[in-house]
């Protein structure tokens, strides 16, 4: 696909044609790079004589009604100067259209840097996340939990079983590993039952994040989990990247320094918050970076007293 010609044909480039006009982009010229995804969406560059843009492709079932939520969510971040990466409406005022059996978004292709494991970024990072979550917070309408966030309250065998139920390809060979660590994890006693709430992303990661050469937050982007939740827990998601992920403690002070005051509760909550995440996606996911084996030592140095009194030592508290 990369560098494919419109000279060439093919059902493809007929609905890339059809979405540049439907979305009034210009002439379709090159189908240039197919940009990062996962499990729910892949991103596809197209150049048109009106610019640059990226063509998101929903792979999966995506609720109309969550994509439109998402919008009014994005709209009320653009409004208070908060650089969510907006998507172009067609010529009818919609956000959406179809190719194929799937649906699709178009959003203009942003000239900035990816991630690059900078603790500048990572601060800017907490920055705009708290700057989200304040704008946010009196927001109560929300969709149903998706996401990560669905599942952190539960135990292995639940999150294994709703998994199988929406159809996930399971590995789970080191299911005693992941049941010893949730017993481990379970031997600290935390009060979920308060935390501040807001509009959380639900999928905090710096992949999500264009930045700019000064190291701000140029735009994020990636709005399918937006949903009502605890905010600690889009805290304690960017740390399992940058303390897991990245193994970078630097990341994670600097993060967690931008993000700026925590409640004593959330304080409280974080490590263990931090391990739950890694036992999902070391459920998940079976082979290369988020492998629970790989990944085991550092969870379990998150939970241990030294990583515990570390990690919640990094964080200011509110009073």
């Amino acid at each position: 696909m990369v560098g494919l010609s419109i000279r060439k044909g093919g059902t493809l480039l007929r609905d890339l044609k059809r979405i540049c006009k439907e979305f009034g982009l210009g002439d379709l010229q090159q189908v240039e790079s197919l940009l990062g995804g996962g499990y729910i969406n892949a991103n596809l560059k197209i150049c048109a004589s009106k610019g640059k843009y990226v063509l998101r492709i929903y792979l999966r079932d995506f609720e109309l009604e969550r994509l439109q939520y998402a919008n009014l969510v994005i709209s009320k971040l653009s409004a208070a100067g908060i650089p969510a990466l907006q998507p172009i409406q067609n010529q009818q005022g919609v956000s959406y259209t179809r190719y194929k059996n799937y649906m699709v978004q178009v959003t203009p292709f942003v000239e900035a840097s990816p991630f690059q494991w900078i603790p500048a970024q990572a601060y800017h990072s907490g920055q705009i996340l708290c700057r989200m979550h304040h704008t946010l917070s009196t927001i109560k309408e929300s969709p149903s939990s998706t996401g990560v966030y669905q599942y952190y309250h539960l135990d292995p065998i639940s999150i294994t079983e709703r998994l199988k139920e929406g159809g996930e390809p399971l590995p789970y060979r080191e299911g005693m590993v992941i049941a010893d660590f949730y017993s481990l994890i379970n031997q600290h006693v935390i009060d979920t039952s308060n935390l501040p709430m807001t509009i959380i992303h639900g999928d905090w990661n710096p992949s999500n994040q264009l930045y700019k050469d000064t190291n701000e937050v140029c735009c994020f982007m990636d709005f399918d989990t937006l949903q009502r939740g605890e905010r600690i827990f889009d805290v304690a998601y960017a740390l399992y990247f940058f303390l897991i992920h990245y193994q970078s403690e630097a990341l994670g002070w600097a993060f967690l320094k931008g993000y700026g005051a925590l409640t004593k509760q959330e304080i409280n909550v974080l490590p263990v918050l931090i391990a739950k995440i890694g036992l999902f996606f070391g459920i998940l996911v079976e082979n290369g970076e988020f492998q629970f084996a790989r990944n085991k030592p550092k969870l379990d140095w998150v939970i241990s007293e030294e990583g515990r009194m570390t990690i919640q030592g990094y964080c200011s508290s509110d009073s």
